[in-house]
């Protein structure tokens, strides 16, 4: 397993992570407004910080067996 390769992926997924921390406080904001949209913009938010959490879960374990 090329090594580099898996450290471009964590470098990747941190660039998502900060896109996912932005969606967050757009939520944190439509809220705060009680914009109408701001559930359904959370649900999507929540189910994508689950989704980037597993994915961190399982290159934490790839980058730990090397």
């Amino acid at each position: 397993m090329d090594v580099t390769k898996l450290y471009d992926l964590e470098e990747a997924i941190g660039h998502l992570s900060d896109g996912l921390d932005a969606v967050e406080v757009m939520v944190m904001g439509l809220e705060q407004v009680q914009d109408a949209h701001a559930g359904g913009l959370y649900a999507v938010w929540r189910y994508l910080e689950g989704a980037n959490q597993e994915v961190r879960r399982q290159l934490d374990a790839c980058l730990n067996s090397i």
